[in-house]
């Protein structure tokens, strides 16, 4: 059971918290919906967030999409990475093209509110996205491992294997589950992205700052999650606001 913290209690809140600005008077008439594109607007229920039920960790309702601008923070970094198929890949080649997020992960990561919070979101987006099959052309899923000694490309591959060999896999976002080659080509994404590590710890536990960053199709970053906002609700209103704002809205 996924373990949430430091909920914010109020909209307005999440609006300044997540590094967005309000638009007053944009709310989107609903029939305005069949209308829009990319693909993935066209899609139904009427907003991308109500696949997810409310959570009661989370005190606050996210704000209706395409009500504020999300801020274009800085490019993000690019780097050598390594696909769960062994191919060796640039990261900028990777998000080229599609709305992205991204959370830095280890396979073998045990604090809840680290690692398995990221993943158990993630599974719950890919899972819910069967929900919105035209999603997949515009939006997509990533994890980059900080340890790549003992995440190697074999160990991705049989963590990323329940997905890849989902039958229901092509209805859903594409999740990349990538490495790095060693920490030297790490390094530069995590300063890029600012993912603070620390490997100092005790046991061969990694100490971090759980963040996930979402990407846009142009490889700018718009927005950074922390503990008390990784809600599916609200990544999912801001990935579909920006689809709004590609679509001119």
């Amino acid at each position: 059971m996924r373990k949430k913290t430091l909920a914010v209690s109020m909209t307005a809140a999440v609006v300044v918290l997540t590094g967005v600005v309000a638009l007053a008077g944009t709310w989107r008439p609903a029939d305005l919906m069949a209308r829009l594109t990319p693909a993935a607007l066209r899609a139904t229920p009427a907003r991308l967030s109500e696949v997810f039920p409310s959570d009661p960790a989370f005190q606050f309702s996210p704000p209706e999409p395409g009500s504020y601008r999300l801020n274009r923070f800085k490019p993000a970094p690019d780097g050598t990475v390594l696909t769960a198929g062994g191919t060796r890949d640039r990261l900028h080649q990777l998000i080229d093209g599609k709305i992205t997020l991204i959370s830095f992960v280890y396979l073998t990561c045990g604090d809840v509110d680290g690692c398995p919070l990221a993943f158990s979101t993630l599974y719950d987006i890919h899972d819910a996205s069967a929900q919105l099959p035209d999603l997949r052309q515009d939006v997509q899923l990533m994890t980059i491992s900080f340890d790549p000694e003992r995440d190697t490309v074999e160990a991705i591959a049989a963590f990323a294997h329940p997905v890849s060999s989902d039958p229901a896999s092509a209805q859903k976002l594409d999740w990349q589950v990538l490495t790095t080659p060693d920490t030297a080509a790490l390094q530069p994404l995590l300063d890029g992205f600012g993912q603070v590590v620390d490997r100092g710890g005790a046991d061969d536990q990694i100490n971090h700052l759980l963040r996930m960053y979402l990407v846009d199709r142009h490889g700018m970053i718009r927005n950074v999650y922390g503990l008390g906002l990784i809600d599916p609700r609200l990544l999912m209103t801001d990935v579909e606001t920006l689809l709004l704002e590609e679509a001119g809205k």
